[in-house]
């Protein structure tokens, strides 16, 4: 074999062995879906999944708007009717107490006197008014003197007793109040006692008497 035959052979071997390309793996089917959902975080399946503890329904049952249960109904009717029995009982008190001061006594009748002289002279206001027939002659008749004078004297006795329940009543109501601020619920229930044994003995005298 002659030395150009050779070099040509060891050429066309070197050619053939470059141009060969290895053949690509096959890939597996379905290697690419589970890469990808494997992919994704766990944290996204927890996020749609919400669990609401016992507190948070409490806290969410007593919001303004929120749907109360049939419980809850009932408490809040109980213990609104526990407030005004409170309420009323307190003011029972107020009245008790101002019931028992003389002195607010007295200018209770003096209240009730200016109150009684106002509203009899609209009365009389009223009645010569709609009652005594007019003149004809466009001047002012008596009718029309006693009707503005009765009014005059109404609005003075009416504002009077405006203004003595606030000069003369509304600090004894006030002094009350704050006695009845300071008195125990045991200080309260004995006034009612002495108030009911009174009341029993006052009964006991009329009988007597007839």
């Amino acid at each position: 074999m002659s030395l150009r035959k050779t070099l040509e052979g060891a050429r066309s071997e070197a050619s053939q062995s470059s141009s060969a390309k290895p053949e690509a793996a096959p890939a597996k089917k379905g290697a690419s879906r589970r890469s990808t959902a494997n992919a994704k975080p766990t944290r996204e399946k927890a996020a749609s999944v919400r669990t609401v503890s016992k507190s948070s329904k409490k806290a969410a049952a007593s919001l303004p708007g929120a749907k109360k249960t049939k419980e809850q109904k009932e408490a809040a009717r109980a213990q609104r009717r526990k407030e005004r029995e409170e309420e009323d009982y307190k003011n029972q008190a107020f009245q008790l107490l101002l019931n028992q001061n003389p002195k607010y006594k007295k200018t209770e009748r003096v209240w009730w006197i200016l109150i009684g002289i106002g509203f009899a002279a609209t009365l009389v206001s009223l009645a010569v008014t709609f009652v005594s027939p007019t003149t004809g002659d466009g001047g002012v008749s008596t009718r029309d003197i006693v009707s503005v004078v009765s009014l005059v004297v109404a609005y003075a006795f009416i504002i009077s007793s405006f203004v003595f329940d606030w000069i003369a009543r509304r600090p004894i109501r006030k002094e009350t109040e704050k006695k009845l601020q300071g008195m125990s619920q045991k200080k309260i229930a004995e006034l009612f006692a002495r108030e009911r044994k009174a009341e029993l003995e006052r009964k006991a005298a009329k009988k007597g008497k007839k």
